[in-house]
């Protein structure tokens, strides 16, 4: 991983933001998940759709949850490659990938692609997601 201008402090707090994020991904929590991001978070889709501000992340979250009940995710991480912090954003692009497998009966599906995230620190020092986009 390339790190720019990241301290020993911010970087624990990435990885942490980054191990809330895979935990909640893997356990469909939508609540730890709109907790990453900022109120004012925004999630660019591969469809090109713009998902702004809690709200609207949150219908987005129960809606995808609600499509993939039939599913229980095996595995999700992501591997940044590179990691810049700017102030109080960090600009992050890397990698992603994840399993799920039917509940009842059937074959595996894999996932993956890439993913670019803005982070904004916070005034306790911990960092979330401001703006992500993914393909």
């Amino acid at each position: 991983m390339k790190i720019n201008n990241l301290t020993n402090s911010d970087f624990e707090a990435i990885k942490l933001l980054h191990k809330k994020d895979k935990t909640a991904s893997i356990n469909k929590d939508a609540e730890t998940l709109l907790s990453l991001f900022t109120v004012d978070g925004i999630l660019i889709q591969p469809d090109g759709k713009i998902i702004e501000g809690i709200e609207e992340l949150k219908k987005m979250l129960v809606y995808n949850f609600e499509q993939s009940k039939d599913y229980k995710i095996t595995e999700y991480d992501h591997d940044f490659i590179e990691i810049n912090v700017i102030g109080d954003y960090a600009f992050e692009w890397g990698s992603y990938r994840g399993k799920a497998v039917p509940i009842v009966k059937g074959k595996e599906i894999s996932s993956g692609g890439m993913i670019m995230r803005i982070l904004k620190r916070q005034k306790n020092g911990s960092w979330k997601i401001h703006r992500s986009i993914w393909n």
